[in-house]
């Protein structure tokens, strides 16, 4: 794949231009739920001015990336979704109590705009649009642009992009979970944000990845939320 930098300058600046693109969506995000107080601005400052924009300007970065999945490829975001979702489901009826407060994270959306029959729109909206913006703007921008410098240490655009996906959903995390739990939550992120790295660099296609982001990461966490907003109320 032909990468080339969104801006025709030095090294240093681009890598410094990607540094602070990755750090873009925690203001973005801070601003929305905690001065705003909104999800509809939310979504629009993070996915709108932050993702869209630079998944639009960086469109040389990923566009030769663009390739149906194989029926081979399908197989395994399938099994792992079936997975994660009984999984997580297991959890949540497990421990999920000392985790979450039903009531705390009812009020915490409803306080910011959401509202029970908005359910199934939000998940349809979540699950593909997040996912695919989120693929767009971390693995096919700010992952290539790193990817593109050429760095001594190699493992670093990996790192740093899975460390900043990863971190700055402990904004949400805490208006969610308990205790020490969102910092736990956003350390498990990260490390699925490493996973999604390599499924992108390996098989050089972000509609994997987003496949992979959407099934097995984003629709078990639709489903564990509808369980919370059903208990909420019983």
């Amino acid at each position: 794949m032909n990468v080339s930098s969104l801006l025709t300058v030095s090294k240093r600046t681009r890598l410094v231009y990607a540094l602070i693109l990755s750090i873009l969506p925690w203001p973005a995000v801070w601003f929305g739920l905690y001065k705003l107080h909104s999800l509809l601005w939310t979504f629009v400052l993070y996915h709108g001015v932050v993702m869209l924009t630079a998944s639009v300007a960086g469109f040389q970065l990923w566009r030769d990336d663009i390739r149906l999945p194989t029926k081979l490829q399908w197989m395994g975001p399938a099994v792992a979704a079936f997975v994660m979702s009984v999984a997580g489901m297991l959890l949540y009826e497990t421990v999920g109590r000392d985790l979450i407060n039903p009531t705390s994270v009812l009020t915490a959306m409803s306080s910011r705009g959401f509202r029970d029959s908005q359910f199934l729109g939000f998940a349809t909206y979540f699950v593909i649009v997040n996912a695919t913006l989120e693929e767009l703007f971390w693995r096919g921008v700010v992952l290539n642009e790193l990817k593109g410098l050429a760095l001594r240490q190699r493992s670093f655009g990996t790192w740093w992009t899975a460390a900043s996906f990863g971190a700055w959903h402990y904004l949400v995390m805490r208006l969610l979970l308990r205790g020490f739990w969102p910092l736990v939550a956003a350390a498990f992120i990260m490390l699925c944000g490493i996973f999604l790295d390599l499924v992108y660099q390996r098989t050089r296609n972000i509609l994997l990845a987003i496949v992979w982001h959407a099934l097995v990461f984003d629709v078990p966490i639709i489903l564990i939320f509808g369980i919370v907003l059903a208990n909420s109320k019983g």
